[in-house]
């Protein structure tokens, strides 16, 4: 074979030696753009999604009947503790009877279940070293009213004092109670605000589709003049449907679902 010349062979090395000085940039260019597309996408707009729920403010949530959390916070004695059930008794059947709060709890934990379950109301009860209170919260935005505890009656202290106290069933329960406001002053502007309040605490009643069968107990809320101290005092009673004009015979009959016993009697009219 023939052998190359220097000049040829001096060409050759030029040729290989520029090939491989031209691949460099090539590659440098195409690893700053790649540099270049990151950091662009790690510059970019950051979106913030939201993570909260947002309220139902719909019709069909205004249709609802308004529902409240009734608890307590902080360290409250047993009495307080029986109170706050019997105000759930007074809530039902719109609120949560099977609720119970813990020491770690805060009201923005309550505020942020509460639109998802359309609670707008919280009874909150709470005691210091000088006195008890009660305050009545409209969620999420307000107002609140406070009330100071003077006195109150469980309801298991009333059947102490019966001699036949009365056992109310779950249908007593399972029915809203009939609101009762009175001697609230509307001229007055605290009076005029907690009469809204405890107004929109109960379901409105429709006359003209409320059935009497549903009418089972009745919630009082009287405002005390200023010679007896002022102050609201709350009251519930419930309905007991009786006969009226009838003897004693027949009272027995419709009380009760047992057949009375008529062996010693002779006729009906001994009865």
């Amino acid at each position: 074979p023939t052998c190359p010349s220097p000049r040829q062979e001096l060409a050759r090395r030029r040729g290989a030696h520029s090939t491989r000085t031209s691949s460099a940039p090539r590659n440098l260019a195409l690893a700053s753009r790649g540099g270049a597309e990151m950091a662009r996408r790690k510059q970019g707009r950051r979106i913030k999604r939201k993570t909260q729920k947002e309220t139902d403010t719909s019709d069909q949530a205004s249709e609802l009947p308004p529902r409240a959390f009734v608890f307590s916070k902080g360290k409250v004695s047993a009495p307080l503790k029986a109170l706050v059930n019997d105000l759930k008794g007074v809530m039902s059947p719109n609120t949560a009877r099977a609720l119970k709060a813990q020491r770690r709890n805060k009201i923005k934990d309550f505020v942020d279940v509460a639109g998802s379950l359309h609670v707008s109301f919280f009874l909150i009860v709470s005691s210091t070293e000088q006195s008890s209170y009660l305050r009545l919260v409209r969620s999420p935005r307000g107002p609140t009213l406070t009330f100071r505890i003077r006195s109150y009656a469980l309801a298991a202290d009333l059947a102490a004092t019966l001699r036949r106290p009365y056992s109310a069933g779950n249908a007593v329960w399972q029915s809203n109670p009939l609101l009762v406001l009175s001697d609230f002053d509307q001229s007055q502007q605290e009076q005029s605000l907690a009469a809204t309040m405890l107004r929109n605490l109960f379901p409105p009643i429709n006359v003209q589709t409320l059935q009497i069968s549903a009418c089972r107990r009745i919630v009082m809320l009287h405002q005390r003049p200023a010679e007896e101290g002022g102050g609201v005092e709350l009251r519930q009673y419930v309905i007991k449907a009786a006969p009226t004009n009838v003897s004693r015979g027949i009272k027995k009959l419709t009380r009760g679902n047992r057949v009375p016993s008529l062996g010693r009697y002779g006729s009906m009219a001994d009865y």
